[in-house]
């Protein structure tokens, strides 16, 4: 399995690319022309971490050149998929809603999707930053979106945060992150290592 990622140019977010054989996945969606060139065969689909728009907004752009792809979130990303107020891009220049609402797939908290020949990622609810947030947890990585980004404080301003379930879920993907390797929402600043600690 080989992970790879682009920062993207919205307050420099991650999209991370997992390929394995002739299977690509994504964590989240950004900068679509950065992403395509990094695809190897099939689109297997896209595993958000939250629906705030720095983290989706490539996403009906990437449905035109994959039709159908399935977009993996739990109930509260499916709503901020289809409200440019939930997903805060209405107060950005570039409101956002998905084209798409049939490609959105729902999974409940610790449910498994399988990726790759006896590879699933778990899909871990850690909300706090928004309501929407999940980490999934795959092999000896763990990708944590804005529910934590090591070294940084997690942003809990937002409408719908809840500053108590962002430190809950800050305990959750330590816990979780032990053994594994993290891979935060957005670029460190420093170039402190993804590994925790």
């Amino acid at each position: 399995m080989n992970i790879q990622y682009v920062v993207n140019t919205v307050f420099r977010s991650c999209t991370y690319i997992i390929t394995q054989d002739d299977v690509t996945w994504l964590v989240d969606c950004g900068d679509v022309d950065k992403i395509i060139p990094l695809i190897v065969g099939r689109l297997g689909g896209v595993m958000l971490t939250h629906s705030h728009f720095d983290h989706i907004y490539g996403l009906n752009q990437l449905e035109e050149r994959f039709p159908g792809t399935p977009i993996y979130t739990n109930e509260d990303g499916k709503q901020g998929l289809l409200s440019d107020k939930l997903n805060l891009s209405r107060y950005h220049e570039d409101p956002f809603v998905l084209d798409c609402p049939d490609c959105i797939r729902t999974l409940d908290d610790r449910q498994c999707l399988s990726l790759f020949e006896g590879i699933s990622a778990q899909a871990v609810y850690t909300p706090g930053h928004s309501p929407c947030c999940v980490s999934w947890v795959l092999d000896d990585a763990v990708f944590t979106g804005d529910s934590f980004i090591p070294g940084v404080k997690t942003v809990t301003l937002f409408p719908h945060a809840d500053k108590r379930l962002a430190m809950q879920s800050e305990l959750l993907v330590r816990q979780l992150a032990r053994s594994r390797t993290i891979y935060p929402g957005h670029e460190p600043e420093s170039n402190q290592s993804f590994q925790m600690i």
